[in-house]
Parts: C-alpha cells; sequence; structure tokens
C-alpha cells in the first residue's frame, strides 16, 4: 500500500471514501426514490386526451395503467411518461461512460467530485480491466496486456500522489487520472428519458458497460417491485402495492429495435450489428413479430434453419457492434 498524502494545497479536499473491496470491478445501482404509482399518473394524463376526467389515481384501473405504457410505445406523443421520476445512484461506473451519461439533456446528475475528494490508497486497484482483457482468458497476448494495463494506472497512481504532496490543487493533479478512475453519480431521470437512453445504451452500438448499467437499473427497478420488506429497501419500500409496475417498467429497458421493432442504427456512420439482418427479418419490416417473441426459432423459408433473436446476444457479448 503507498503512504498516505502529506500535504494539501486546498483546505478543501478531503479523503474519497474507496469502492468496498467486494465491489471492485462491478457497478451497483441503487434506487434511492421514485413516483409511488408512476402508471398511474401517466394512465391519468392519457385519459384527459380521450376525454376521461380523472380528479385522482384511486380513479385509474390497473388495465388503463398497462395499457397507457403500452400505448406510449406506439406514438412519438409520449410526453406523459414525463411525470414518473426516478432517482438512481451508481456505483463504480467510470468516468469514460459517465462522459456519455452526462450528455442527456432531459436528466440531473450529481457526480463524485475529483476536485475535492482525493483517492488515497492502493486505489488504482479499484479500476477494471476492460471487457477485452477480463474474464477468464489466459492467452499469453491478453496477460501481456493485463500487465501493461496494470503498470499503466500504477504510474497514473503514483504521478498523482507525487503532484499531490508537492503542493500542487486536486484540480490540477487530477488532470493525470485515468478516463477509467471509477466513480459514483447519481442520476435523476423520467420514465421517457430512461427508456429512450435504453433504446441507445443496451443497444449493441453503446460500450458493454453501459449493458451493465441498464442490467443493474432493471434490477433495481425488479427488487422496488418485490413484495415485502427488503434489504435494499428496510423502509418498508418493497411493500408497495404497485410495485408490479416497476416490474413491467423494468421489462421496457430494451434496445432501441425492440422497443419500435426496427433498427434505429441505419446511418452510414452507425457500427454493424450481430442481430440487425435478424431483426428486419422479425420486425416490422418483415414478419411483424412483437419484440418479445424474437427469441422463439421462426421459420424463415423451407429448407433453412430458423431464425431467433436471444437476449444474450445484445446484452453480455462485448463484441457484438465490431465487424
Amino acid at each position: 500500500m503507498t503512504g498516505e498524502l502529506v500535504r494539501a494545497a486546498d483546505a478543501a479536499q478531503y479523503v474519497r471514501e474507496p469502492i468496498p473491496e467486494e465491489q471492485r470491478g462491478q457497478i451497483r445501482v441503487r434506487l434511492l426514490n421514485a413516483t409511488p404509482d408512476p402508471l398511474g399518473s401517466i394512465a391519468a394524463l392519457c385519459e384527459q386526451y380521450k376525454g376521461h376526467v380523472i380528479r385522482a389515481l384511486s380513479e385509474v384501473t390497473d388495465e388503463q395503467r398497462k395499457s397507457c405504457l403500452d400505448d406510449m410505445g406506439k406514438t412519438v406523443l409520449n410526453g406523459p411518461l414525463e411525470v414518473a421520476q426516478f432517482h438512481f445512484q451508481i456505483e463504480g461506473v467510470t468516468r469514460s461512460i459517465t462522459h456519455q451519461m452526462v450528455r442527456s439533456r432531459a436528466s440531473f446528475f450529481a457526480q463524485e467530485s475529483l476536485r475535492f475528494a482525493v483517492p488515497e490508497g492502493d486505489w488504482a486497484d479499484e479500476i477494471p480491466y476492460p471487457p477485452s482483457i477480463a474474464g477468464p482468458q489466459d492467452t499469453s497476448a491478453t496477460e501481456n496486456a493485463r500487465a501493461r494495463w496494470r503498470e499503466a494506472m500504477m504510474n497514473a497512481q503514483h504521478a498523482y500522489e507525487d503532484l499531490l504532496n508537492m503542493g500542487i490543487p486536486a484540480e490540477e493533479a487530477r488532470g493525470v487520472l485515468p478516463h477509467d478512475m471509477p466513480t459514483r453519480i447519481h442520476w435523476v431521470c423520467d420514465l421517457r428519458t430512461l427508456l429512450a437512453e435504453a433504446g441507445k445504451r443496451t443497444c449493441t452500438q453503446a460500450q458493454q458497460p453501459w449493458r451493465m448499467i441498464f442490467a443493474g437499473i432493471a434490477n433495481a427497478l425488479r427488487e422496488r417491485g418485490r413484495p415485502g420488506t427488503s434489504v435494499m429497501y428496510p423502509n418498508a419500500y418493497g411493500a408497495n402495492p404497485d410495485g408490479w409496475q416497476f416490474m413491467l417498467i423494468a421489462d421496457k429497458l430494451r434496445p432501441v429495435c425492440y422497443q419500435t421493432g426496427s433498427c434505429g442504427f441505419m446511418a452510414a456512420f452507425d457500427r454493424s450489428c450481430k442481430i440487425r439482418e435478424r431483426v428486419g427479418i422479425l420486425g416490422s419490416e418483415g414478419a411483424g413479430l412483437p419484440s418479445d417473441t424474437w427469441h422463439n426459432p421462426y421459420p424463415v423459408h423451407e429448407g433453412k434453419a430458423p431464425i431467433s433473436i436471444q437476449s444474450w446476444e445484445w446484452a453480455a457479448d462485448p463484441t457484438a457492434a465490431r465487424s
């Protein structure tokens, strides 16, 4: 372990809380707060579009709640989705990903500051290997890449510590820190933004950590929806009778092709995709099958093997967008 810092150029600096050792290399998502009856609020707005005045959410039926969420996926007039708000805390995500995350114009973010939060100890060990060299690979090329990666992280740690100990302010010394420095960020967004981001970020076009983030978001929503008091929500949040709504919302966090029935990345500058051709055959431009059936074998032509799309192909394969 390296020594503690001996100088601080700014009295506002404080020691950053390290990522817990058992969570290193992982992304942890927590749902801190949410609109209690999200689909009821959305349905109340949608019913007014049809001339039905709703004055209390108790007047909304569960069937109306379910149908309005389906309707929102069939129209560009999906503004009612903005009444459902979510507050997530995400820990262990890298700054290279949060640089992308904060591009969302319809969200609020609060991120751990490296201007004041000074990492101490062996924080280079918190920085995960990228997917291409992580996992069980044991080739000499992979081992060499891991060694070079770890060497670079340790060099950055030592340079950062030396600069701080020379009296350089943390807001300047942070310039030598790696893009993949783990961080914590609060994300406050509405359902319209959440679905739009899921459409882009669970697609193969996005980096693999994005799929991990949305898997964590889906898990956090499902945890919120499970009956009974939970460990994650000790204040009886899990006992919410409307918990099924969060389960339903979690199931909607899919790539844009699953949400619309066709690929949304067809420009010349978009990357390749290993499932795009099958989306065209199975989706709205071909057989018109709903995306929740795409995992079932579909007989394309007599004499040819049936085709299907399995979720792991886009959710778990970090190379799915590489030619």
